[in-house]
């Protein structure tokens, strides 16, 4: 098996040959009260409803054990929920699961490629499995080689090469049939920055040119950066979903002000407020003039929802 015994999603999977069917033109994806309960008990998803738009990168966010997982597995047909609906490209997945997996692009959290293959081999036999002509599937090798900046790489056994190349290996891999759809789970997690820039610019370039694309984060860096729509989940659940300004805009504070006090052992505090003059004046009156202050972010969102730990001074707020 190709990818391992750490994956077992089809990554083969990508536009089918003959043509592109009429249902691409409908809507990339819609989830609506999707519910997935385990044997165990445990409520992995609950009620989650979304749709992706043609030239737009989602992000979802949250802990550890949130369900972002169990929901990717269910969008690319892993796994049968227990309740809902997922509609791809105008196809229901639970009814249609090999038409969706043909449609889409995935990057799976683990992916292991053969250790003694070349990237551009890699690229070039992928691209022959989903359809693409011997004689065309050379030259999108060589063109996805260059999109992810991996030419100095190209003809290096794979098993040589750092994580980082690896994975934007995988992501060329995912890319190889321009697949209009795409689902990634964490897919910098781990990276150097030089890798995740790149990945970013690759993500960037297809969404530009229409592809939806929905991928899980832990980085609210990630997520801000380049995420044009962020959902916040935790214990299976969707607590907002909205573009990053109105998240911040919900968030009800515009600035931040960090400070610590002098004592031995002092925590670093975080102030909110919708004046920056005002929450200095705070900071100096508790006798302190060490502090920067920043913009509201992702991440203060977050933890507004999620829950922050005792570094948050809500009585100067």
């Amino acid at each position: 098996m190709l990818w391992g015994k750490t994956s077992k999603l089809d990554l083969t999977a990508g536009t089918p040959p003959g043509g592109v069917p009429e249902s691409l033109e409908k809507t990339p994806l819609m989830v609506r009260g999707l519910c997935k309960k385990y044997q165990s008990g445990l409520w992995a998803n609950r009620n989650i409803n979304l749709t992706g738009n043609a030239g737009e990168i989602l992000a979802v966010v949250g802990p550890n054990g949130a369900g972002k997982t169990t929901l990717i597995r269910q969008i690319t047909t892993e796994l049968i929920p227990t309740s809902g609906s997922i509609s791809v490209l105008g196809f229901d997945a639970i009814k249609s699961p090999l038409k969706v997996k043909s449609m889409i692009g995935v990057v799976p959290q683990e992916a292991t490629p053969f250790d003694y293959l070349t990237p551009y081999q890699h690229l070039r036999i992928f691209a022959k499995l989903r359809g693409i002509k011997p004689r065309e599937s050379g030259i999108r090798a060589r063109q996805l080689i260059e999109q992810l900046d991996l030419g100095d790489y190209q003809d290096v056994e794979i098993g040589k090469l750092s994580g980082g190349l690896k994975h934007r290996v995988l992501v060329g891999i995912a890319f190889t049939a321009n697949p209009s759809v795409m689902v990634l789970d964490e897919p910098t997690t781990g990276l150097d920055i030089q890798s995740r820039h790149h990945i970013w610019a690759f993500l960037r370039k297809a969404r530009d040119e229409g592809a939806f694309i929905l991928l899980t984060t832990h980085s609210m860096e990630e997520a801000e950066a380049l995420c044009d729509r962020v959902g916040i989940i935790r214990e299976g659940k969707i607590l907002a979903l909205d573009t990053i300004v109105k998240l911040k805009a919900k968030s009800g504070h515009e600035y931040k002000i960090t400070y610590r006090g002098y004592e031995p052992g002092a925590v670093s505090m975080v102030m909110y407020g919708d004046n920056r003059e005002t929450l200095v004046e705070n900071v100096r009156a508790k006798g302190i003039s060490r502090y920067s202050v920043s913009p509201v972010n992702l991440e203060d969102v977050y933890l507004d929802l999620i829950g922050r730990p005792e570094s948050r001074d809500d009585d100067a707020l």
